[in-house]
């Protein structure tokens, strides 16, 4: 069994090296690792070169013009892809060295496996990571659309997935930006997830990943992978509006906190025209809503 690891990078040659060297640390060798470069104009392509000189025919390095669109990339990653097993690697994200051994032996051991993700740590220094991000004590394989959806599963950077599973979810969607949570949406609908109650990636936090613009830009993304699931898996329409309804109350919050109050009724609009008057959402919304206009008027 086969692994393409795919990894895009813009800038990161500070970053980078530790990155290719937490999987040549792997104990499972059998894999290729496909570097997406998205017009880097640092030194990514020297410290990359140096890898691939020493791991002939492990590494490859893919140099483009900047696209800026993460699902692009990650496509393009997919289209080069020769293994049994797609992983994603961010390129400031860190593996243990047992990650693509855990992972052989979930695909091997279930065959009714398709897509699985795993336990995480975030780290600003390796040495004092966080403790687990979730908080789930066993391994499960089961429908988690809904876990998703209300935000208590993430879609990190996390998953693998047999490249067999391309003919009926296809690439990612190149209309929605980082196309990750969409593509987590797509299996979830139609296939069981497995989870691994085991650390196996280590995620970096840093200043481009903690910040206001960062996560209303994903919530946006999500807004609208929700209204095409809308349209493509009608059975589970609710669950989608459910998570409109979270994620426009979500990014209200954030420019209500920024002092945007009319970018945030906005959002909270969206929400009571989607519902009616006996909905949780329209209520919680409507009262949202109450509070703003209150403010408003008193300022």
């Amino acid at each position: 069994m086969k692994f393409s690891i795919i990894t895009i990078t813009h800038n990161r040659a500070n970053l980078i090296g530790e990155t290719i060297e937490s999987v040549l640390s792997q104990t499972y060798k059998n894999f290729e690792l496909l570097i997406i470069d998205d017009g880097s104009t640092d030194n990514t392509e020297e410290v990359v070169t140096r890898y691939i000189k020493n791991n002939i025919g492990q590494i490859t390095y893919l140099k483009n013009e900047r696209i800026g669109i993460p699902s692009k990339l990650r496509n393009i990653g997919l289209q080069q892809a020769k293994g049994d097993i797609i992983t994603i690697l961010d390129s400031d994200d860190l593996w243990t060295e047992d990650k693509l051994k855990e992972v052989f032996t979930v695909f091997s051991e279930n065959k009714k496996i398709h897509f699985m993700i795993h336990n995480l740590v975030h780290f600003t220094d390796v040495m004092k990571p966080t403790k687990p991000f979730y908080e789930i004590k066993k391994d499960f394989h089961s429908f988690i659309l809904k876990k998703i959806i209300v935000s208590e599963i993430l879609a990190f950077p996390i998953f693998s997935f047999k490249k067999s599973l391309l003919e009926e979810i296809g690439f990612f969607d190149e209309a929605i930006m980082e196309g990750q949570h969409d593509y987590y949406l797509r299996v979830a609908s139609k296939y069981k997830i497995f989870y691994l109650d085991k650390v196996l990636t280590l995620m970096r936090r840093h200043e481009n990943n903690l910040t206001k613009n960062f996560d209303i830009i994903h919530s946006l993304d999500a807004i609208i992978s929700y209204e095409k699931m809308r349209e493509i898996d009608p059975k589970n329409t609710k669950l989608y509006l459910l998570g409109i309804n979270f994620m426009n109350f979500k990014i209200a919050k954030y420019y209500l906190k920024d002092k945007q109050k009319n970018i945030a009724l906005s959002h909270i609009n969206k929400i009571i025209n989607q519902n009616s008057v006996f909905n949780r959402w329209y209520l919680k919304s409507f009262f949202f809503k109450y509070k703003i206009l209150c403010n408003l008027t008193s300022t």
